[in-house]
């Protein structure tokens, strides 16, 4: 080969060079630029994603929190205890029903001075003027009666339920059948000494009636005069009398254990028929169904069915009647002694229950009060009804 067409080769083979690196060159430019283009559309996009994203977030942030309101709000409402909210100025914020309804006072005090409502409400006027943030973080508690119901107020500062700036949270609670429970039960705890008290006075009792009454009873021997018959007989009679009162204040001083079993209506129906042989004509005895049975203690309910069948003789009328029902009631055997006699008012009623008490110059007081003793160690409950003129109706749910 030739120097020149050595040379014409060697031309030839840069010009291809070059013409493959430029090329490969703009390729790669062209590229890069394609993929700079790509990513510059991209970005704006995969933003928006993040802010739409970010926005779902905080709606369903928003739809949450409106969900706790609304429930905090029903919660609010629906609370037996009054809440209420001050600020440091003694500012009614916020109540709720039950606050509102405990010291008289209605949405427009919201946002009042307690000044503006010391008439409607003067106890909550009075509880409120008078606290004090102390800075221990402790609360304050009063007690006072609101139209006729015992209210308990108690005050907590919370200042930073208001932005630090101080206020007190108020909650109020009726508690008026709390504190009647609690008297009941004083009374009750108190009786029950009373009653122990008198358990051990009635033995005494008895035994000095029994010495009284062998004497009497050896003085009827004797063939004493007319004179001194008749007013032995007087002592025997009071004795007995005497004795039969120490006998009920003995039965409910005692502890009662009930003997279950399965009982017949029809079966108590002929315990109580024989008790009160006198009275065919004035008491009625019904049964629903008839073959109705129950467990039950059978002489305790006996007996009590039976005193409240003696105290409704005691107050009716000469045309007067006493009707007994058993019947199933639900799960419950209901038994009802209904009479048409004088009845009791209204403050007699209230106290129907209580033992000792009794209006009659010879009662002890304890016939309806060992019922209630009756049926409540037999698991059921005892309610009196009555009116004057109109009758008496007491039901046993057992």
């Amino acid at each position: 080969m030739d120097g020149f067409n050595l040379k014409v080769l060697v031309a030839w083979g840069f010009f291809s060079a070059f013409v493959i690196i430029s090329v490969y060159i703009i390729v790669i430019k062209k590229l890069k630029r394609v993929v700079r283009g790509e990513e510059e559309r991209e970005a704006p996009d995969f933003v928006l994603e993040n802010i739409r994203h970010t926005l779902d977030q905080r709606k369903e942030l928003f739809h949450e929190l409106e969900i706790r309101e609304k429930l905090n709000e029903i919660i609010l409402n629906n609370l037996a205890i009054g809440v209420a909210v001050f600020d440091k100025f003694k500012i009614l914020k916020s109540a709720n029903p039950m606050f509102r309804k405990l010291f008289n006072l209605s949405d427009e005090n919201i946002n009042q001075s307690i000044v503006q409502f010391q008439k409607e409400s003067p106890v909550l006027f009075q509880f409120i003027r008078k606290l004090k943030d102390t800075g221990n973080g402790k609360g304050q508690v009063d007690q006072d009666s609101v139209r006729g119901r015992i209210v308990k107020v108690h005050a907590t500062p919370v200042s930073e339920l208001l932005g630090g700036k101080g206020g007190y949270l108020v909650l109020a609670e009726d508690i008026t059948d709390i504190e009647a429970a609690k008297s009941q039960l004083e009374l009750k705890k108190r009786l029950e000494i009373i009653g122990e008290m008198s358990a051990g006075l009635a033995h005494e009792f008895r035994n000095a009636l029994s010495t009284l009454k062998g004497y009497a009873q050896m003085i009827e021997n004797a063939s004493p005069t007319p004179t001194i018959a008749e007013y032995n007989g007087q002592i025997l009679s009071e004795v007995e009398d005497i004795n039969s009162v120490v006998n009920q204040f003995l039965l409910y001083a005692k502890p009662l254990q009930p003997n279950l079993q399965v009982v017949s209506a029809a079966s108590l129906r002929e315990d109580i028929i024989d008790s009160f042989p006198d009275m065919p004509d004035i008491l009625e005895i019904l049964i629903t169904p008839e073959d109705l049975a129950f467990k039950t203690d059978r002489t305790l309910l006996k007996q009590c069915l039976t005193n409240l069948i003696r105290n409704s003789r005691e107050h009716l009328s000469p045309t007067g009647m006493i009707h007994t029902h058993f019947e199933k009631s639900g799960e419950n055997i209901r038994i009802t002694v209904q009479d048409n006699g004088m009845g009791m008012d209204a403050e007699t009623l209230e106290h129907a229950l209580v033992p000792f008490f009794t209006t009659r110059t010879n009662g002890t007081g304890l016939g309806l009060s060992l019922c209630e003793k009756i049926v409540s160690r037999l698991g059921g409950s005892i309610t009196v009804e009555s009116a004057p003129d109109v009758g008496t109706t007491v039901v046993i749910l057992l």
